[in-house]
Formats: structure tokens, sequence, C-alpha cells
């Protein structure tokens, strides 16, 4: 699969979309203005064709190289490697020249829920290979795999949690992932509940200490979730952008759900 979301490649077209300067008002000029710079840019010369081929239309160009399905006028398979590279490059060539303020913080934020930032050399991993669309992906396939109740409501939040960060709402996005992670402690906590006939009392902390009782977590896992509580519960954290915030809080959330999934596949 390529590294950049769906999400992701649809800002992308947006930007490129709207990349055509003004004087390029006819076809032989569009054509002129991407050959030009696509071929200035350096891509190879099989997707500067491809573009020319699809006449620039960049909602059928970026889903053909998100399947990995090109051929050169060769016709020769690219391959899935060499097209997802260039989804790489466009989304560089995309961010870095978008005309639009909105487009591009848009752009920024969705690249960095898949893990990365623009830099000099194009794309670089953010803080190491972590990424909220790669952890959501899994822990949505976990969660549809248990036998948790109230599935929808909790990937509901999950969703939620994504959009909300990519639409630079960062405080409300951890509002979701907190309840998302809090709806799977509560459900966890059920089924502990049914299996060992116990009860674990009201709040998230009870149920998280309940959890270490039952044998769920270990003692230090206890002492993790409760810290990772209080940071997602905490309105303020010096030194910490909102916006990191938001995505530091998310990865949280997504890490600590599926390790409870994970621990509890033999309840779930």
């Amino acid at each position: 699969m390529p590294e950049l979301s769906q999400r992701t490649l649809e800002k992308v077209i947006l930007a490129l979309g709207e990349m055509l300067p003004d004087h390029a008002d006819t076809f032989p000029l569009m054509a002129d203005f991407w050959r030009t710079k696509l071929f200035g840019s350096g891509f190879p010369d099989w997707l500067i064709q491809l573009v020319l081929k699809r006449s620039r239309n960049w909602s059928v160009i970026i889903p053909e190289l998100f399947a990995g399905s090109i051929k050169t006028s060769e016709n020769v398979p690219v391959g899935p490697f060499l097209c997802h590279q260039m989804l790489r490059k466009l989304a560089v060539l995309a961010f870095s020249e978008s005309r639009s303020r909105p487009t591009k913080e848009g752009l920024r934020l969705s690249l960095q829920l898949d893990g990365f930032e623009v830099g000099d050399a194009g794309l670089r991993p953010i803080d190491g290979p972590v990424s909220v669309e790669e952890e959501k992906s899994r822990l949505l396939s976990y969660l549809k795999a248990s036998k948790l109740g109230h599935q929808d409501v909790i990937s509901k939040h999950i969703r939620d949690a994504e959009d909300l960060f990519n639409e630079g709402k960062h405080h409300a996005a951890i509002g979701e992932a907190r309840s998302a992670l809090q709806a799977v402690i509560d459900e966890v906590a059920v089924l502990v509940e049914f299996k060992t006939g116990k009860r674990s009392g009201g709040g998230t902390k009870n149920k998280i200490e309940f959890l270490e009782k039952e044998s769920i977590l270990s003692t230090d896992e206890r002492v993790a979730f409760l810290a990772a509580w209080g940071f997602l519960s905490s309105g303020n954290h010096p030194g910490l952008s909102s916006e990191e915030e938001g995505r530091i809080g998310t990865i949280i959330c997504l890490e600590f759900i599926q390790t409870l999934l994970v621990k509890c596949k033999n309840l779930l």
C-alpha cells in the first residue's frame, strides 16, 4: 500500500489542480506548463507522458498511481514502488507550489497524520515511522475482529478525531480520541465483569485499576494507562503547541486502545 493516505491524495489532487497560472488558458499552454514544470522538478518521462495523455486530469492520474498499475508508452509495467514514489514527489510539488493557503495548510496537516512533513529533501518521517493513518487502520481492524460492544460509536470517535485534527481543531481531536479510549476501557471492563462476576465501579480510574486486579493489566501497565489518561485529560502542556498536543494525544489514544485489544484477545 502507498505510504500516503487517500485523504492526503485528495488534497494533492486539489492543490495540483490549483497550480495553473492565469496565462495558461488554452490546452497547448496547459500542456506546456505541466511538461516544463514536471521536467524541471525531476519527474521521469513516463510520468510526464502519463500526465499529458490523461489531459492533466489529476483526479484520474493520482488514483492510477495509487493503484500502481501504470505502464509506459512501450507497454512496460512501471510497478507499484515507482508509482508510489511519484505520489510522494507530487505531494511535495503540490505543497511547495500551492497558491492557496487553506489548501496548503490542509495538505500539511493531512501529511502529518500520515506521519510526514515536507523538508528540503522531500517528505521525511515525523519522530520515526509512527503514522496516525496506519495506527488507525490497524486499530479498526482489531476492533472489528473483537467482541466489544458499541463498535460503531468507538469507530466514529476515532474517525472524528482524525477529521478534526485535519481541520486544525486539535483540542477537539484529543477529546474525540480520549472518548474512544474511554469507551474501549469501559467495554473491556464490561467483558471482564461478565467473565469474573465482579464489579469494576464507576469512573475510568476505577476501571483501569479493576483491570489490573483481574490481571488484564500489569502494575506498570496500570501506571502507564493512568499517566496517559492524565495527559489526555490535562488542558495545559507547557512546551507543546496545540498541534503537537493534538497529534501526540491522538497517537497515544490509538496505541493504548490497541494495547487493550491485543492483550484481551481471549476475552474479546
